[in-house]
């Protein structure tokens, strides 16, 4: 059985974005006819390869999102929003909705926070334009950058009723969300400088 890994998205771009990103969710929300992996999909993509019974074909969602599965999990606030996955971050999913929103916003970032239910990985994403020399000029393009680390949960070896449980928890939950955003700010400086294109991401 697959690990399930939690994504919180935040999209910064202009309201057209916002509403655009938005537009997406309430997508996902108002299907109520299929399943809440075939609900995501169809809702960001136009392209999803379905069974007979409208399930998502596995081979599409390497493909087109970089994991098995995903879903909505919660909505968080204007163009903020949670998903899992199976396994893996979906990166290619988190590029194809950077390709949605860059032509409403060049400047637009998206910055991603990422945990596996065991915190292996425990991890940070971010993409963003980039403006370097081609053959023709300036050109404008997405890069992304990832960090990553694993985390040990101390309660896994306590009792639930140690009197000690209830504070180590929110103490370690404490330092993952420290941890993801030392990652993130890595992750912003480096995709300044070695940021991959997208063409180099598995």
């Amino acid at each position: 059985m697959a690990n399930n890994l939690k994504s919180f998205v935040e999209v910064k771009g202009n309201e057209k974005v916002v509403k655009l990103i938005d537009s997406f969710i309430d997508k996902v929300n108002g299907n109520e006819s299929d399943s809440p992996i075939t609900a995501f999909a169809t809702a960001f993509y136009d392209d999803v390869d379905l069974t007979e019974d409208r399930g998502v074909l596995n081979t599409w969602s390497y493909d087109k999102l970089g994991s098995k599965w995903t879903t909505l999990y919660d909505v968080i606030d204007q163009g903020a929003f949670s998903i899992e996955s199976a396994w893996y971050p979906p990166k290619k999913f988190f590029i194809h909705l950077y390709n949605l929103c860059f032509p409403l916003d060049n400047e637009v970032v998206i910055e991603v926070k990422y945990e596996d239910e065991t915190f292996d990985p425990v991890g940070a994403l971010v993409i963003k334009t980039l403006t370097h020399e081609g053959d023709e000029g300036e050109v404008s393009e997405g890069r992304l950058w990832v960090e990553e680390t694993e985390m040990e949960d101390p309660t896994v070896d306590m009792d639930w009723d140690h009197e000690d449980y209830d504070q180590t928890q929110m103490d370690f939950y404490d330092s993952v969300a420290e941890t993801q955003d030392n990652l993130l700010s890595q992750c912003m400086e480096m995709v300044e400088t070695d940021g991959l294109s997208f063409e180099d991401v598995d």
